[in-house]
């Protein structure tokens, strides 16, 4: 299902603005990489859309239903969340993705809330984990779980914000693969937050850079420029090509 984000305006209480008239929109099966320097609004942007802070005004749509008309259980149903931290839980791996089914329960699970779990623990490569408490995974591994409790929500729109922030550089890619390729197999929408702007160019599809409250540019790969990048980090880059991925090398 299409993403539309539509003039957001938020500012957090007695502060300044934060953002200001936001809009974009993501198609099934597209990831959009917000980037944009330390404090540049994008974790906010990501909770303005899934309905954790509440904008003063402007529109989130999922396939045309409007998200802040939604109850918070509907709107579980069709955003699925992986925040940039996850607090501590002695839940067993297969229970918190089990938590993801929630949404979807009125009463009690049925045999299909399970079998999709089961489906998705394999599909992430986490069966031989499912019994061991979340807070004994290595990060990589817990990231993956969380994506996966995400996934068991049956999301059309997907929301990552930092996916990759603590992760070596193994780990950052195999999440990476693993978005990109759940959000083609699954035709999802996905909108990540991201720092790292060579992982950014080579798993996104469409780019958002935010700077000043407001949208710089919405491009392609190839809108990258080493000015757009310089007006957005106040840091200049020179762009090269390495084994056929973009590369931006500080000078």
């Amino acid at each position: 299902m299409k993403l539309s984000v539509s003039g957001i305006d938020f500012a957090y209480r007695g502060n300044h603005a934060i953002l200001e008239g936001i809009a974009f929109d993501v198609q099934p099966g597209e990831i959009l990489c917000i980037l944009g320097a330390n404090g540049a609004g994008k974790s906010t942007l990501l909770k303005c859309i899934n309905r954790i802070l509440k904008p003063s005004q402007g529109t989130v749509l999922v396939d045309g239903k409007a998200v802040f008309d939604m109850p918070q259980r509907e709107v579980a149903r069709h955003i699925g969340y992986v925040p940039q931290k996850h607090p501590e839980s002695l839940l067993t791996v297969y229970e918190a993705v089990l938590m993801g089914r929630r949404p979807h329960v009125q009463w009690s699970l049925h045999d299909q809330d399970y079998a999709l779990v089961e489906q998705i623990l394999h599909q992430l490569g986490l069966q031989a984990l499912s019994m061991r408490p979340i807070n004994s995974l290595s990060g990589g591994q817990l990231q993956k779980v969380i994506i996966a409790r995400a996934l068991a929500q049956s999301p059309s729109v997907l929301l990552l914000d930092e996916p990759i922030s603590n992760l070596d550089l193994k780990n950052q890619i195999e999440v990476m693969r693993l978005v990109q390729g759940i959000t083609r197999a699954q035709n999802l929408a996905a909108v990540i937050t991201i720092h790292d702007l060579n992982m950014a160019m080579r798993f996104g599809d469409k780019f958002l850079f935010l700077k000043d409250k407001k949208v710089q540019a919405i491009t392609d790969r190839s809108g990258f420029s080493p000015e757009l990048i310089e007006l957005v980090y106040d840091v200049a880059v020179s762009l090269h090509e390495c084994n056929g991925h973009p590369l931006g090398v500080p000078i």
